[in-house]
This record gives structure tokens, C-alpha cells and sequence, in this order.
């Protein structure tokens, strides 16, 4: 799979507006910095971010995601509450919130947990993550689920169709602002 391929594949949900973010890794062989500048710019124009952070020495991972969206999940009480707990009580924005925890990603022998939270999964999903250590979960996805199934499964399954049609698409040669019309076109008609 190519640098963009990766990126439409990965990065699908969030660009389609149904994830707030999604966070994936490239090999370092594959990571293109003019690439990668490029997709940021025509990601901007649409109202998301992405940023590459290095990942030992042979990754990168790259977290795409939607600031006004993060803004309003950082804003729920038991999300802040969690949030805190882990050392973003200073954080006063979300950007704030992404610089962190994207040091953390660069730097943390673990993985920050958190970031569960970002990539819009259930705050009980990720806390009952943490405390069973991954184990005794009720259904396993994109995510470990401990509440909802159902929600998961129907949210994930959405998640899958969604990389599956933007790629498609991709490799069709259409460009990132058709991609999005044919899969809003898509899920209107379903």
C-alpha cells in the first residue's frame, strides 16, 4: 500500500466526519515528509489536522483528527474527569490536549491509554480497558468493548465501509473532495 493509500485507507472516518480521529502507523520506509505535508494541507482546507509523530526508530504514527469535534468529546464531565486523572488538567484547549498527548506518544515506553478518548471511543470503554488490563472485554473491533456491543459493532462496521468505499475511490483516481461527496451521497442513499 502506498504513503496515500495508507492515508485515505486510515484516515477515512475521520475525513468522512464520522471519527474524530484516527491514529495509525507507517513504516519509515513508506513515511513521506512531502507527502505527508501535502495531505495536511488539503486535509486544513477541510477542517482536519494531522500530525506524525516519529515512533522508535523504525515508524511514524500519524493521528488525523477533527479539533471542533475533540472540543466537544474533552468537554464532557466524566471524559475531562478521566482526562485529568491522566495529566491533562492543565490543558485548557483541545490542541493543548493533542500537543500532549502527542509527546507522550513520541516519548512513552506505554501506551498512553488516553488516547482512546481522542479517537472518539466510549470514556467507559477505555477506563474498564484499563482497569481489566484488555482481558474479559464483550466484543473486540476497532476497539476493546466493555458497555454497548451492539453500538460498537454498528459503529465499527461503519468505520470498515467507510475505508473500504474512500479507497476504492481513491484508486480510482478520484480526487479527496469527490471521495467525500460520494460517500455523504452514499450514506444518504442507504
Amino acid at each position: 500500500m502506498s504513503f496515500d493509500q495508507t492515508v485515505i485507507h486510515f484516515a477515512a472516518p475521520t475525513i468522512c466526519g464520522i471519527k474524530p480521529a484516527n491514529l495509525f502507523s507507517v513504516r519509515r520506509e513508506c513515511f513521506s515528509a512531502p507527502e505527508f505535508t501535502r495531505w495536511k494541507k488539503a486535509l486544513a482546507e477541510r477542517g482536519i489536522s494531522a500530525d506524525a509523530v516519529r515512533s522508535g526508530r523504525n515508524s511514524f504514527l500519524i493521528l488525523v483528527y477533527n479539533l471542533h469535534w475533540l472540543r466537544k468529546l474533552l468537554a464532557d464531565s466524566l471524559v475531562r474527569s478521566y482526562m485529568d486523572g491522566k495529566g491533562y488538567g492543565d490543558c485548557l484547549t483541545a490542541r493543548e490536549t493533542i500537543v500532549r498527548l502527542l509527546g507522550r506518544l513520541r516519548v512513552s515506553s506505554c501506551f498512553p491509554h488516553e488516547v482512546g478518548i481522542v479517537l472518539g471511543y466510549p470514556v467507559v470503554d477505555v477506563m474498564e480497558f484499563e482497569r481489566c488490563g484488555g482481558r474479559n472485554c464483550k466484543y473486540c473491533g476497532c476497539w476493546k468493548t466493555y458497555s454497548d456491543v451492539e453500538s460498537a459493532r454498528c459503529c465499527q462496521c461503519k468505520f470498515k465501509e467507510c475505508s473500504c468505499l474512500c479507497r476504492k475511490w481513491f484508486d480510482e483516481g478520484y480526487p479527496l473532495s469527490r471521495i467525500i461527496e460520494e460517500y455523504k451521497k452514499a450514506v444518504e442513499a442507504a
